[in-house]
């Protein structure tokens, strides 16, 4: 193949994902204005509400979100954006770019993450499926495996931690265990009364989105009636 051809599938692919990107925006914006959220397209600095917070997933790539959705859902305030990042294939992300000569094995992580506020205090928890890659978040935040041993496809599907581990065990009732094994794959960071949920490499499409939203919202609804919630 000739250099000028190599150039011309670059350019290709390159407007390709330009136009992919622009059709996204406009989608979601029908999306936002169907749900009375307002949108913003581009990328634009984590809300300051998030930052600090000790969220795992906003450690994993640069300090930016695309595609924000945000305004009051079912009588919460939320925030609903794409957030991408670099990692490892079978670990986790990076803040900077990788050098080049460590490309090898490098995947781009996309997703889309609902972020909402509490109408209670919750225990500080992260769940993820137990069949994802290698994690740090653990040692990170000094968090232990809780371990459901009246529910063993519970734990066989899902990994529970927590810094306390007797707030998160009352929280997590057979209610809402019964909840996420109906809803594999999902994951959940609580800190305080702020929640971030999302699927790992899950960009949600336009029409995907309220759906998700909804399942998010029978989420909050067993947490704030738990007993672990304050």
């Amino acid at each position: 193949m000739t250099k000028a051809a190599i150039l011309i599938i670059i350019a290709l692919i390159v407007i390709v994902g330009i136009y992919t990107e622009m059709q996204r925006g406009n989608n979601l914006a029908a999306t936002a204005k169907r749900l009375g959220l307002e949108f913003k397209s581009g990328l634009h600095p984590i809300p300051a509400e998030l930052k600090g917070r000790g969220f795992d997933l906003l450690q994993q790539g640069a300090s930016e979100i695309g595609n924000r959705m945000t305004g009051p859902h079912s009588g919460r305030l939320v925030d609903v954006f794409d957030y991408s990042f670099d990692a490892t294939a079978a670990g986790e992300g990076f803040k900077a770019h990788p050098a080049v000569d460590d490309q090898i094995n490098i995947e781009r992580r996309n997703q889309t993450v609902v972020s909402l506020q509490s109408r209670v205090s919750l225990p500080d928890f992260d769940i993820s499926p137990a069949n994802t890659h290698m994690r740090s978040v653990a040692q990170r935040f000094g968090f232990l495996p809780i371990i459901m041993q009246n529910n063993k496809a519970f734990s066989q599907s899902y990994t529970l931690l927590a810094n306390e581990s007797e707030p998160v065990r009352r929280l997590f009732n057979a209610d809402l265990q019964a909840f996420f094994l109906d809803h594999p794959g999902l994951v959940v960071e609580a800190r305080g009364d702020h929640l971030l949920c999302y699927r790992f490499g899950k960009r949600l499409k336009a029409n995907e989105i309220a759906g998700f939203m909804q399942r998010v919202d029978e989420l909050m609804q067993l947490l704030e009636a738990a007993p672990g919630a304050d």
